[in-house]
């Protein structure tokens, strides 16, 4: 069998995690400049160059935007209309309509798991609309990945994978034959059925987008699962009984491992068991056993298991089965903490509560360019070992590390958005952390933490592989403006 074709560029520049989305005033993109610029640098490069721009999932934010859904397929075109047009966000298209009508440009768009509506077929036509505007130069220009094979392609010889980072995420793992299933059937009148969101899109529809109204900023802390429930119960005793329903969100969790492991979802990936599913006598341990046996019948009895598996799962979802029972450990006790902090912070004070919840992270490495996490573990593992570079992004944390399980290099382009961390000068002392607190708590809006020193890191990365030398260069380099123009500095 010959080798599937992949397109092949001189130059591939690679960014992930833009969310353009959402009303004035509580938008996290805030980087338009230094990426309209970037695409002015990239459309004049030398134009006998085949130069792509691949933006790597999350483009655009739907569930960022008003009236939030957790997938709309009817009113995502006049998201789109509506983001386009943004003034926070319009010199962006501006540039990308001008790269895509240039010859040997190529603007490449990966799905993520903020932005699935573009997989529908009107909203995909919708969007390409949009940048070709009538122009002939454009038409074709523009390649949509919407399924979740990721983009494969080459630069002098190195092969390149780029996929979003999601499909290893099991909270945000993205169904895509059942976004298939919706678009077919409205487009041929059929009942649609009901959208079941997962974890990550319930936890933000169900309860983020109701504290951002309050404190816009809470998308940008990291590592989430350290920082983000802290601080909010910290700043807001009311919103502890929203948080709470992350523990429940949990369920959406488990249903969606389930699906993954029985192959129901699209994607085909296959997670790894849970300390739950490895019990001696376990459905899982069952299908396993049925698959090393092989033998007559083993496929049509392993697809029967998987029927009831994933039957008794939505059956425990819908029920309301207490999640911790559900979900594998490590989650149980990320879960089993927060309720535990909850019960201490009730007598003590905001400033005390949210500065002992926090102090730890002065050990925290998630802001190291060369630290493995799980993200690129779960990756390395996924993608095939013959790759020279494999791209992601979804964290928002910038990574270049050596793979496990080949000889090439794993990266991670970042976000476009800017993230809060909490510096080890500030977790020195409680009387050191003061004026982050104060920030945090008077603070309700992206803008107005700016003024806080070293409390927002604004760092959009695009990563560069070009030919050099007879063969390729990767580079991942910070983006910045002087003078109008484009700076890249490479990360050290």
């Amino acid at each position: 069998m010959g080798a599937i074709p992949v397109p092949e560029f001189d130059q591939l520049h690679v960014i992930s995690d833009l969310h353009m989305g959402g009303e004035a005033g509580r938008q996290i993109f805030t980087t338009a400049a230094e990426l309209a610029a970037l695409i002015r640098h990239l459309r004049d490069e030398p134009s006998h160059e085949r130069v792509a721009l691949l933006i790597n999932g999350d483009g655009v934010d739907f569930l960022a935007e008003p009236n939030a859904r957790y997938f709309d397929p009817h009113g995502a075109t006049a998201k789109l209309d509506r983001i386009f047009q943004d003034p926070a966000f319009n010199p962006v298209w501006t540039e990308l309509r001008s790269f895509v009508a240039q010859p040997n440009r190529r603007l490449i768009v990966n799905l993520g798991n903020h932005d699935l509506e573009l997989a529908l077929p009107w909203v995909r036509d919708h969007f390409t609309g949009l940048l070709e505007r009538q122009n002939p130069a454009a038409v074709g220009q523009t390649t949509l990945v919407l399924d979740g094979t990721g983009f494969s392609c080459t630069v002098a010889s190195k092969r390149v994978l780029c996929i979003h980072g999601n499909e290893v995420d099991t909270w945000n793992v993205a169904d895509h034959e059942m976004v298939r299933r919706i678009g077919r059937d409205l487009v041929q009148g059929r009942p649609v059925e009901d959208w079941t969101p997962n974890a990550g899109t319930k936890l933000v529809i169900d309860v983020m987008n109701g504290i951002k109204r309050n404190y816009a900023f809470v998308d940008l802390l990291k590592p989430e699962v350290q920082a983000l429930v802290p601080v909010l119960i910290a700043l807001d005793q009311s919103q502890a009984a929203g948080l709470q329903r992350v523990v429940a969100i949990a369920s959406r969790l488990s249903w969606d491992r389930v699906r993954r492991a029985t192959g129901f979802l699209s994607f085909g990936e296959q997670a790894s068991p849970t300390p739950l599913e490895l019990e001696e006598g376990s459905e899982w341990a069952r299908r396993q056993r049925t698959r090393t046996a092989g033998g007559e019948g083993a496929s049509q009895l392993e697809h029967s298991e998987a029927t009831v598996v994933v039957a008794a799962a939505e059956e425990n979802f819908r029920s309301g089965m207490h999640p911790i029972s559900l979900v594998d450990a490590s989650t149980a006790d990320q879960l089993g903490a927060f309720g535990a902090g909850w019960a201490w912070a009730r007598g003590k004070s905001k400033e005390e509560v949210l500065y002992a919840a926090v102090r730890d992270l002065e050990k925290d490495r998630s802001f190291y360019l060369d630290a493995p996490d799980e993200t690129f573990r779960r990756i390395d593992k996924f993608v095939g070992a013959n790759f020279d570079y494999v791209v992601a992004g979804h964290t928002h944390m910038e990574r270049q590390l050596p793979r496990e399980h080949g000889s090439g290099t794993y990266f991670n382009t970042g976000s476009w958005v800017p993230r809060m961390q909490f510096t080890p000068a500030a977790l020195a002392s409680i009387q050191s952390f003061r004026p982050v607190f104060e920030a945090l708590q008077n603070g309700r809006t992206v803008a107005s933490l700016a003024a806080q020193p070293d409390l927002l890191i604004y760092a959009p990365i695009v990563l560069s592989i070009r030919k050099h030398d007879g063969g390729a260069q990767a580079t991942l380099n910070q983006v910045s403006v002087v003078n109008g123009q484009a700076q890249l500095a490479p990360l050290s």
